[in-house]
C-alpha cells in the first residue's frame, strides 16, 4: 500500500465539533436494497479522505427505503473501537440509544427486527450521516426493554446496535425514506 501521500492532520482552526448525535437514526433491512452503495478503496492517487467516503446513493427495490426510529435526545452514543490481533485488525462499531415508552408499534418492531440485518445511518449534529453496516457486514439491532420504577428512571426500550467493519465511514448519498412511512400516523420526517 501506497502511504507517500499521507499528510499531517492539523486541528480544527475554529471550526465547530458539536459532539454528540441527532434524536433519530435511519435503518433498512439488507434485503430491502438493489445495491448497498461503497466508499473506494483507499489509492494514494485520489483526495485525502476519500476512502472514508460512500459518495455514491444506495439503490432501494421499489416501495422500499429508510425508516425513522426515533431514539430521546442526549441519549445516544455511537463508538468505534478496533478488534482483532495484530496482522488482522478490523473495527467494530457499536450504538446504543433509548426509545421511550411501550406502543404496540414498537414492541413488535424491535421484537422483529432483532433478527434482521440492516444498514443503519447515524447523523450527528452538522447533518454528516455516519453508515453503521455494510453489504456482508450488516448491522443488527439487540433491543433491550426497562420498565422503570415508579419513583423514576425511563420506561421504553434501549436500542443496541452493532456490527464489524473494514472502517468508519461517511454517507454523502441520496437518503431515500421508505414511500409509505408515517409516524404515529402521520407521514414521518425526511431524513435531514
Amino acid at each position: 500500500m501506497d502511504l507517500s501521500k499521507l499528510q499531517s492532520l492539523g486541528g480544527l482552526n475554529g471550526e465547530d465539533n458539536t459532539p454528540g448525535l441527532l434524536n433519530y437514526v435511519l435503518w433498512a433491512a439488507t434485503d430491502w436494497f438493489e445495491t448497498i452503495a461503497k466508499a473506494p478503496k483507499y489509492s494514494a492517487a485520489a483526495p485525502a479522505g476519500t476512502s472514508a467516503i460512500i459518495a455514491t446513493a444506495h439503490a432501494f427495490k421499489p416501495g422500499f427505503g429508510f425508516i425513522r426510529i426515533y431514539l430521546t435526545l442526549d441519549s445516544s452514543e455511537l463508538k468505534g473501537a478496533v478488534v482483532g490481533e495484530r496482522d488482522g485488525r478490523g473495527q467494530k462499531l457499536d450504538l446504543e440509544g433509548f426509545h421511550p415508552g411501550n406502543r404496540p408499534e414498537a414492541l413488535e418492531f424491535f421484537n422483529i427486527v432483532k433478527n434482521i440485518d440492516g444498514i443503519m445511518l447515524v447523523p450527528d449534529p452538522e447533518y454528516n450521516y455516519i453508515q453503521v453496516g455494510a453489504d456482508g457486514l450488516p448491522v443488527e439491532l439487540a433491543p433491550a426493554y426497562g420498565s422503570g420504577k415508579i419513583s423514576g428512571g425511563r420506561k421504553g426500550i434501549t436500542v443496541k446496535a452493532e456490527c464489524y467493519a473494514t472502517g468508519i465511514k461517511i454517507y454523502k448519498g441520496d437518503v431515500l425514506m421508505k414511500p409509505d412511512n408515517s409516524v404515529n400516523g402521520a407521514q414521518a420526517p425526511s431524513g435531514t
